[in-house]
């Protein structure tokens, strides 16, 4: 188990394989983008970040709502996750309401075109850098 600011920034680290079925998740998601997510090769996608109940053998998804969904759709049984302790259960509660997860129409319209932005620009630059070699 591990703390927020270790699973979000070195989620590979810490990431342990979880059963699907022990997870719970938010089902505000983006059903298209999780169609194009359960297409790819998920040993290429980061580790979800989920936080463990603090009596039961039970996770909420915090971090990789559309990865976890993706994973059921494609049938697996288990995901790489990081898991955070919590300790009072507040945290757990909170995550299972979906209470941070953004909406779709925000990850699909703000989040997943600046992420291809970001995506092109780095692409361009790399290109840029070999036409100069």
């Amino acid at each position: 188990m591990t703390d927020l600011i270790r699973a979000y920034t070195m989620p590979d680290k810490y990431a342990i394989d979880l059963p699907l079925e022990k997870i719970v998740c938010d089902e505000n998601v983006d059903d298209d983008y999780v169609q194009r997510l359960a297409e790819t090769d998920f040993s290429k996608l980061k580790p979800i970040v989920v936080i463990k109940h603090p009596d039961k053998e039970l996770y909420a998804v915090l971090d990789g709502h559309h990865r976890f969904k993706a994973a059921r759709l494609k049938g697996l049984n288990t995901i790489k996750a990081a898991v955070v302790d919590d300790y009072v259960g507040l945290g757990f509660e909170f995550t299972r309401q979906g209470v941070f997860q953004p909406s779709p129409e925000f990850t699909r319209y703000v989040r997943l075109p600046l992420k291809r932005f970001m995506e092109y620009m780095h692409d361009f630059l790399f290109d840029t850098e070999k036409c100069d070699e």
